[in-house]
């Protein structure tokens, strides 16, 4: 058994190794680490990557996200434990724990984690290092249905059953198309940025809510720049070895600056694509303009023949939950973010602040 640990200045090197280069699996794609070399949050002694082996061969692998944390008390440097994954031939064996038990210790237990699976979820518990740091209440929306895609990413048995699955989205979208051609959406004023300028990020702050991650303009900038997929329908060599997501059909960051009846700017928006569904990461707007900026959603939806739409953003929600939408279903979703213990002081300091649905590492996918 060995232990390998990767900080942030040794990243370039790892995934420019032979090892890197012939291994059956690898702890990151090429895209995700460039993207990790160039966070601008992120520091050279950062621990990013914990990989462990058995007779020289890696069987499980832990990533971080660098990130820092605005408390009342002060800005604190954070990891976000991004993706796991242990051989299966090494499951109940410990291995998840001492990944784990790593990152604990080069972090000093300051250490995040969000979207996890029910499993991870009780392996975190019987850690006894975290505590509850937020439980937001969203939504998803249904335009059309995507049952093929929806049940086959949640479990790999339904890949079988996917040309049923084509079929019974086909039985019903066919009339759905001719409900959602009768959807008219007054849309208000957008327009594209492929770079956040001074007007935008002067309404940003202006507009900000004491968020924890507090982003800053270099931060968004950076993360649209940087996304963790490649826009492509076929499986690379580095797809082909790792075992979270490198690419798919299509995947896009959109910025967009909305605009009332005198042009003046009510919201900039950071949409995320992924092959016919959408989230908003980021969203800034003057309050009351709500309507206006699900209009814009609901216009890209409709325009573009995206499928569902996946949000967080309280105000948001509540807009979609309770006004009028082109979805023919709505559905309730939840996220869970934990925390380490070690920042309980400072988190009990700060008791109001907002998350956006964009922080951690949830935009980037």
């Amino acid at each position: 058994m060995q232990i390998k640990e990767i900080k942030h200045h040794q990243l370039y090197a790892y995934i420019n190794s032979q090892e890197y280069k012939h291994s059956a699996h690898i702890a990151i794609s090429k895209q995700r680490a460039m993207s990790h070399i160039r966070n601008p949050r992120a520091k050279a002694d950062d621990l990013v990557l914990v990989l462990f082996y058995v007779e020289k061969e890696m069987v499980a692998y832990l990533g971080v996200f660098a990130d820092d944390l605005h408390f009342s008390t002060g800005i604190e440097h954070v990891g976000w434990l991004s993706c796991m994954w242990v051989n299966p031939i090494m499951r109940g064996k410990g291995v998840a724990k001492t990944l784990i038990n790593t990152v604990f210790k080069a972090w000093g237990y300051k250490i995040l984690v969000t979207e996890f699976t029910p499993a991870a979820e009780g392996l975190y518990k019987r850690t006894g290092q975290f505590i509850d740091l937020a439980k937001p209440k969203g939504v998803r929306g249904y335009l059309r249905l995507n049952s093929a895609y929806l049940l086959s990413k949640k479990d790999s048995k339904w890949n079988k059953w996917k040309w049923l699955l084509n079929c019974i989205d086909m039985t019903f979208n066919i009339p759905n198309a001719l409900r959602l051609k009768l959807k008219s959406i007054n849309c208000p004023t957008f327009e594209y940025i492929s770079e956040i300028d001074e007007e935008t990020w002067d309404f940003v702050e202006k507009h900000k809510s004491k968020e924890l991650m507090n982003r800053n303009m270099k931060d968004l900038q950076w993360l649209a720049n940087n996304p963790w997929l490649i826009s492509s329908g076929i499986k690379d060599h580095t797809a082909s070895r790792y075992n979270f997501s490198s690419t798919d059909k299509s995947f896009v960051f959109l910025n967009v600056k909305i605009y009332d009846n005198e042009m003046q700017l009510s919201g900039f928006l950071i949409l995320s694509i992924r092959n016919k569904n959408i989230k908003i990461p980021y969203a800034y707007y003057k309050k009351g303009t709500e309507e206006s900026v699900m209009k814009v959603v609901y216009k890209h939806m409709l325009e573009l023949k995206l499928n569902m739409l996946t949000i967080f953003h309280s105000a948001l929600v509540k807009q979609v939950k309770t006004k009028p939408s082109p979805f023919f279903l709505k559905r309730d979703f939840k996220r869970h973010y934990i925390i380490g213990k070690a920042l309980r002081e400072q988190m009990e300091a700060t008791p109001d602040f907002t998350i956006q649905d964009g922080d951690a590492d949830a935009a980037f996918t």
